[in-house]
Order: C-alpha cells, then sequence, then structure tokens
C-alpha cells in the first residue's frame, strides 16, 4: 500500500515535520546556552548519521568521489560521520544566535580571531566593492554578523527556501540578527541589486561551492562540473576586488575569520574565455579552505551530479 497519493503530497509532509522541527529547536534554544544548543546539535548529529539515510548516502558518494584514494573507507565513513555532527551543531548553534539578542561583544567572543584583516581593508579602499568568495563551511551566518563588527558591512545572494512559510520564519530571525541578504530569485533583479551594492563600494558574499545548471564546467576538487559564474561577471562588470573570506571552528569550539589575499582578475578582453578562467581560479581558492577544514563543508549537497563513479 502507497503511504503517500503522490509525490506532492509526501513533500507537503516533509516540509510540515521541517518547520515544526525548527520550531522545536527554536523554543529548546531559548533556555539554553550556546555550549548546551552545540551539546544537543552533537547528540542529533550522530543520530542523524544512522537515521537519515538519504544525506548519508549523498555523503558517501561526494566523499568517495573526491577521497576515494586517499582515505581508507573507515577514514571516509568517520569524516562523513564528524559532517553529520558539524551540520547539526551548526543548526542549532545558529538558531541559538537567530534567537537571541546577541552583542556584538557576544559575537566577538565566538569569533575571537580575524586573521588578513589588512587584505580586506585594503581592497575596500579603493571604493569600488569588494567581493567575499564564500563557501558553506564552518558558520557563514555567524561570518556576515562579525564583518559587521569590523566596520565591514556585507550583504550575500540567497537562495530562497521551497518552502515559503519557513523562507518567512528564517528571514524575520536573519533580519533580527542583521544578516542582510538579497534573494536570488526573480534573478534579474538580484543581479541589479548586487551590482547596485557593490558600486556603492560595499561588501557582497557570493557562496560559490554549490552546483550550478547554468554555469560553467570547471574543475572543482579535482573533479570538472558547473559552477556558478556570478563572482566572476560582477567583478568583471563592476571592476570590484575578489577575496576569499571564511569562518572555520578551531578545535577549543571558536572561530576564526580567514580572509585571503586579494585574487587579481584575469581580463583577456575575451569575455567568454574571462568568465572561464575567473570561475575556475575563484573555484581553486575556495577549494584550498574546504580541503582544511572538510569536516565542516556541506557534504550533503549533490555538488557533482551525474558524475560517474565507483562507490566501494
Amino acid at each position: 500500500m502507497r503511504l503517500f497519493k503522490d509525490k506532492e503530497s509526501k513533500k507537503r509532509l516533509e516540509r510540515w515535520f521541517g518547520r515544526q522541527w525548527v520550531n522545536l529547536i527554536m523554543l529548546a534554544t531559548r533556555f539554553l546556552t550556546v555550549e548546551r544548543a552545540r551539546a544537543f546539535g552533537r547528540i542529533m548529529g550522530n543520530l542523524g548519521f544512522y537515521l537519515i539515510p538519504r544525506h548519508r548516502r549523498q555523503a558517501i558518494r561526494n566523499v568517495n568521489l573526491i577521497y576515494g584514494k586517499e582515505k581508507s573507507k573507515k577514514e571516509r565513513r568517520e569524516m562523513i560521520r564528524r559532517t553529520f555532527i558539524h551540520a547539526s551543531c551548526f543548526g542549532w548553534e545558529t538558531i541559538y544566535l537567530y534567537t537571541h539578542n546577541i552583542t556584538d561583544g557576544k559575537v566577538k567572543g565566538l569569533v575571537r580571531e580575524v586573521k588578513g584583516l589588512e587584505h580586506l581593508e585594503k581592497a575596500m579602499a579603493r571604493g569600488r566593492g569588494v567581493i567575499g568568495l564564500g563557501a558553506h563551511l564552518g558558520n557563514f551566518p555567524l561570518l556576515a554578523r562579525r564583518l559587521d563588527t569590523l566596520g565591514f558591512p556585507s550583504t550575500s545572494i540567497m537562495r530562497q527556501m521551497r518552502d515559503e512559510k519557513l523562507e518567512t520564519i528564517f528571514t524575520i530571525m536573519r533580519e533580527r540578527f542583521r544578516q542582510r541578504c538579497i534573494p536570488k530569485l526573480p534573478v534579474s533583479r538580484a543581479i541589479k541589486e548586487s551590482i547596485a551594492w557593490l558600486r556603492q563600494g560595499n561588501l557582497l558574499m557570493i557562496y560559490v561551492d554549490q552546483r550550478s545548471g547554468r554555469g560553467v564546467k570547471v574543475d572543482f576538487m579535482g573533479v570538472s562540473t558547473p559552477t556558478p559564474t556570478g563572482a566572476a561577471v560582477f567583478a568583471l562588470k563592476t571592476g570590484a576586488a575578489v577575496l576569499p573570506i571564511v569562518n572555520v571552528q578551531d578545535g577549543d569550539g571558536f572561530y576564526n575569520l580567514l580572509i585571503g589575499e586579494e585574487l587579481p582578475v584575469v581580463k583577456t578582453g575575451d569575455q567568454k574565455k574571462d568568465i572561464f578562467l575567473n570561475t575556475a581560479r575563484f573555484n581553486k581558492a575556495i577549494e584550498k579552505y574546504i580541503r582544511l577544514y572538510p569536516d565542516q563543508w556541506f557534504w550533503f549537497h549533490n555538488r557533482w551530479k551525474g558524475v560517474k563513479l565507483n562507490e566501494n
């Protein structure tokens, strides 16, 4: 007997459960410290590794593809388990931050070290805007707030959630947390707002580590895959500086904001070639950080969709 009449019924139920889970975490975190929220996240992450087979299968596929020749099966499995734990801790921690009136002092206490600030200061001083290359690594919402405390308010292009009700909940929480976002859809408006933001001399964060069906195929983690071109297009159009910015957790549970050196933008005069070359170079810059902190990256995303591999 079929449990659901159609796929849409299944999706509606999944989204309803998703909203209830978020509401439950929002309620729980009101009575917790950030340390306790992380502790619950660790418990849920360990459980999720065993109880969410769909995400586990996707993570196994991705990790096998990238690290199949470098790590043993046992090492890859343990890496995936740690990824589940990090993702769950990230979720609990972020909702904690969203639901509390977090002061700038508290943010500075969570992100203790800022490395490479001189690169951002130098790039911003030119007044032509800066594109921060980001990744779904560490805690990226906290990255935006920490930049704000340094005097560099930023915004980022964000894909809306499929569940409109859940998107409304998170939009309210992000605004309360002073996390600015430009909705990805409609695309024409997102492009217009992003260019205007850069031309005002501001910082635009673009997360370049996820798949884009309309992008160009470049190497990412050793595998050719479609990649978003927005960072390259905006850099070529506006003359904005480009540098990688990530916020990763250290062994003590605190975060380090890492700002890399500016990446020169290639300009050959051939637009298609320039977009391809710069997208490839930007990808490599972000890949470096993912390889340094692989447990803190979201391996559940179908980044290498369609790539065949021998899954041992």
